[in-house]
């Protein structure tokens, strides 16, 4: 079989890898094959050309890691729906193949493989794009109520087990999408019971959907799955613990993982855990550690040293009425030190970091006039990043100017709801759930801003959001008509199953009052 209409990228820091994979390549008729050794390099090719199949290193601690660039991409619908990620790697470093994009078929390429392996993928991609193509067509154009009816006529179809279970994959990941999470979880349930991951992994994010804790955290606490996905249950459950209010597991999820398997996006998520759960020792020790790793690589040393003094900043801003002034100074002239230290490093290898830093700096010396201009400037270019949208709120929050404060809280929370569930995600999570916290401190005023979220969802088309802002509404102690008639018409609008619909009345309690 020709593959010679396909259209290859290889992004491998390793020049011999790179010719090895070519070679392997062109022997099985692909003529289009392009390069890549980095991951920016890669970025900027893909946003003016199309990829069928991507084959990425699994080279994990760079400043943007190849799984947070493809995240990125995706989120971005850079990359369409059709393309297929390939990660190679060995099987026990091979967390970044665990990803869960809705669509995109990904799947590893363990290392040494070997020229039938490569044929496989070729084949398995080929024919998956052909019976499926009208499927991808309505994805692309985000109609999936069409492609979920156009799936479920090749149901009774003859295929192979690969093509079995990528048409299972997207019919579940449309109802996800349309949020018919009972039918998902009776299409999973006898599929989980066989053992298959991947049905397994998709029961675990209907339980999660549907706020069943319990069976999310039975599911992470399997050994089988401890063993076979260490990341993923690392963010899962310190999301879950958060989510149920218990950050002593949080802590210790944090303080149990092996330092050396720790990702640069875990690592953040780390710190900001610590943070919050105010265990100051634990984080100058997680950085000394880190800091060893790291020590080699000046891009990674930098931005580690920013974090470092992010946090700190944080710690200070956060008590900062508590401090005696004369401790105050120290610790503004120690901080002062350590950005002008690190100022022309931070400046080449993480410039959003260090004007982050600069903003910390003038709130810590009183110049808040000065931070709010510059907080302007910046909350511009952060809309699309949760974790940074929700610290510019903060800092919003810190020189009194509510408007931004909340207007920037909303935006996070918006970004956020488009994220794709990684150790991004739940960082972004955490930090929306603690600044929320700030903004809003009485219960009567966290009310009102879930009714005006609500609203605001509701009015921009972002219905399943609306749904889960409306159900919080109503567990925080609100039950009013407009309320309700606002989660049923949402409900409507996302075309919900009655089942699923019937789920979220139940679980804020109020379901007879509601139907009523």
């Amino acid at each position: 079989m020709q593959y010679s209409d396909l259209k290859i990228a290889i992004v491998d820091d390793n020049s011999d890898n790179i010719r090895f994979l070519e070679a392997l390549l062109n022997k099985q008729g692909v003529s289009h094959v392009r390069s890549y050794r980095s991951g920016s390099a890669f970025e900027r090719s893909a946003k003016q050309n199309t990829y069928d199949i991507v084959f990425l290193d699994n080279q994990v601690d760079t400043i943007k890691n190849l799984y947070d660039l493809v995240s990125e991409l995706v989120y971005n619908e850079t990359l369409p729906p059709m393309t297929r990620l390939v990660y190679m790697a060995k099987r026990q470093s091979a967390f970044d193949y665990a990803c869960e994009y809705p669509f995109h078929s990904n799947q590893l390429l363990e290392v040494p493989y070997t020229p039938q392996d490569l044929a496989n993928i070729l084949k398995e991609h080929t024919l998956q794009v052909k019976e499926f193509k009208l499927a991808y067509q309505f994805i692309r154009a985000k109609k999936f109520k069409n492609a979920l009816l156009k799936l479920k006529e090749l149901r009774n179809q003859e295929y192979p087990n690969y093509l079995k279970k990528a048409r299972n994959q997207l019919l579940v990941n449309l109802l996800l999408k349309l949020g018919h999470y009972s039918l998902a979880k009776k299409l999973l349930l006898p599929l989980a019971e066989r053992n298959i991951q991947w049905a397994k992994w998709s029961l675990f994010h209907v339980n999660y959907e549907l706020k069943d804790f319990e069976a999310c955290k039975g599911f992470l606490s399997e050994p089988q799955t401890r063993q076979d996905y260490p990341v993923r249950v690392f963010y899962w459950q310190i999301y879950i613990a958060f989510q149920t209010d218990n950050r002593d597991l949080a802590t210790a999820q944090v303080l149990a993982f092996p330092i050396e398997d720790m990702s640069l996006s875990m690592f953040r998520l780390s710190l900001m855990v610590l943070h919050v759960c105010k265990e100051h020792d634990a984080i100058d020790n997680l950085i000394r550690r880190k800091e060893r790793a790291y020590s080699e690589d000046p891009a990674l040393s930098t931005l580690l040293s920013a974090l470092s003094i992010k946090i700190r900043f944080l710690e200070t801003l956060d008590n900062k009425e508590a401090i005696e002034p004369k401790v105050l100074k120290s610790i503004q002239t120690d901080l002062k030190t350590a950005i002008t230290r690190h100022a022309s490093n931070m400046q080449k290898y993480c410039s959003d970091e260090f004007n982050l830093l600069l903003i910390m700096m003038m709130l810590l010396e009183g110049k808040k006039a000065d931070a709010s201009a510059k907080l302007l400037q910046l909350s511009h270019s952060v809309l699309d990043d949760p974790s940074a949208a929700t610290l510019v709120a903060y800092l919003f929050f810190l020189v009194k100017d509510m408007e931004h404060a909340r207007e920037m809280l909303f935006n996070a929370h918006r970004a956020l709801g488009k994220q794709h569930r990684n150790s991004h995600y739940v960082l972004a999570g955490l930090m929306h759930r603690e600044v929320f916290a700030k903004i809003y401190q009485e219960e009567s005023e966290q009310q009102e801003a879930y009714m005006q979220f609500a609203s605001r969802l509701f009015d921009s088309g972002e219905y399943k959001d609306t749904i889960k802002m409306c159900s919080k509404a109503l567990r925080s102690g609100i039950n009013d008509q407009a309320l309700n008639d606002l989660l049923l018409r949402s409900s409507r609008e996302a075309g919900l199953k009655e089942q699923d619909y019937i789920h979220y009345l139940q679980q804020t309690k109020l379901r007879q009052t509601v139907v009523s």
